[in-house]
């Protein structure tokens, strides 16, 4: 299958309506409700929609411009917004190419999107994969489906052939307190932080929860009452219950226009740990933060290595395979991070070594929702680990998108304005390892 989809902001427009009727215009206005309900609730509800459903809002806030106004408005479209246009186009596109068959997997898989809890990230990284392999000039069968094979894509150029598996992960998988957990939370003591900015103080209350963080509301009852009474004027500045300690205390850092929340937050990261939550209320000369953190420390590396492991035994082994992996939460800039780019090195080469997984050539990491915009198309970057020793012999230009390189690092830094962290990115000292990965 080769597919084109056009650019322009007047020819993406006539994709969104037949993309919403693949799971049924219905279910569509029925879901965007309620993601609007829970958007317009409080700024935590829209948190989560936000990181969660970006791609979702962005189709129903389009069909309603385009509704208003017959076409869409340039004004009102920011990468995002272009990487959920872009979808809907390819997803129509694939869909009319598709068997019978594959045609009805695919809208069960779109309506199973709709209500969702990681919304369409899983159906966003197959289909935006299959098209960057359609613009080099492959032609993708969709293997898993068609129900002809385990895995998702098979990809063909002239006489080289590969299989791709995606795994898309969510950014709570191996954490013991999960974002959507932290957030609706807060929302439950949201009266009490309100009230707490209003002493105009520059507090911290640091919240350490002796394990994980319950999902179930009810068993968060202690800890939020104990939340509220940590506070209110002259509370105690210690307080502990039955599996969290509260601890509340001054701090001292100048909040001004130009404190952004991302420098907020790398100031509390150093302060309390990496592995925190953080929210709270912030004016001109006063703060009033929560951070949420656990003493049972994160272990994402371990479900991200099974599901690795898990890719790895859906391919044939009688062709190059690449695993697609999508973590959700990060950012652009992330891809650039050494101890990203470390944590997949080291997984990787122990797929490929200590598991014995030689058939697998590369793995490829990229976000959802870590799009770009580059002369004004949509991209979605990427960095990929290769296989020192795999079991196929393959050249970068058999299989581009996983083993070439369309940026330098230095290039891509400059493109999205972010600094580079260190001077190689692509260098991973890992330990019998010398080889370097390619960034996209």
């Amino acid at each position: 299958m080769l597919v084109t989809v056009p650019t322009s902001l007047d020819e993406l427009a006539k994709y969104i309506q037949p993309f919403m009727a693949l799971a049924g215009e219905k279910r569509w206005i029925k879901r965007l409700d309620q993601l609007a309900i829970d958007k317009d609730a409080s700024y935590f509800r829209w948190k989560i929609v936000s990181d969660y459903h970006w791609l979702e809002m962005a189709i129903g806030f389009q069909a309603e411009v385009l509704a208003k106004e017959g076409r869409l408005r340039p004004d009102l479209v920011d990468e995002l917004i272009m990487a959920s246009l872009n979808f809907a186009a390819v997803t129509v596109e694939i869909h009319s190419q598709l068997s019978p068959k594959g045609r009805q997997v695919l809208e069960g898989r779109l309506r199973d999107a709709l209500k969702a809890e990681n919304g369409f990230a899983p159906v966003y990284l197959e289909f935006d994969l299959a098209q960057r392999l359609m613009d080099h000039g492959y032609d993708v069968e969709f293997a898993d489906l068609e129900g002809r094979a385990q895995f998702d894509l098979l990809f063909r150029r002239g006489s080289f052939a590969g299989e791709v598996e995606c795994k898309s992960l969510s950014a709570d998988a191996g954490r013991s307190i999960h974002r959507k957990d932290f957030y609706r939370f807060m929302e439950s003591i949201g009266p009490a932080l309100t009230q707490h900015a209003e002493l105009k103080q520059q507090e911290v209350l640091i919240v350490t929860l002796d394990s994980r963080l319950s999902s179930n509301t009810a068993e968060q009852r202690d800890l939020r009452r104990a939340c509220e009474t940590a506070l209110l004027p002259e509370a105690p500045t210690t307080i502990s219950g039955p599996g969290f300690q509260l601890l509340r205390t001054p701090f001292r850092i100048p909040l001004s226009g130009a404190m952004d929340q991302k420098t907020l937050y790398q100031y509390f990261k150093m302060e309390f740990g990496q592995n925190i939550h953080i929210s709270g209320a912030m004016g001109e000369d006063f703060g009033c933060f929560l951070v949420m953190r656990s003493n049972r420390e994160d272990d994402p590396s371990k479900p991200l290595l099974e599901a690795m492991r898990k890719a790895a035994s859906q391919f044939t082994a009688t062709r190059p395979g690449f695993i697609a992996i999508q973590e959700h939460g990060i950012e652009a800039a992330d891809l650039m991070l050494p101890h990203v780019r470390r944590r997949m090195g080291i997984l990787s080469y122990a797929l490929f070594g200590h598991y014995g997984a030689s058939h697998i050539n590369a793995t490829y990491v990229s976000g959802f929702g870590a799009v770009v915009l580059r002369n004004g198309l949509v991209g979605t970057p990427a960095f990929s680990i290769p296989n020192p020793q795999p079991k196929f012999s393959v050249q970068a230009a058999d299989a581009e998108p996983f083993l070439g390189s369309d940026l330098t690092d230095q290039e891509y830094a400059e493109f999205i304005g972010a600094p580079l962290p260190t001077p190689n990115i692509s260098f991973l000292p890992v330990e019998q390892a010398s080889s370097a990965e390619q960034t996209d």
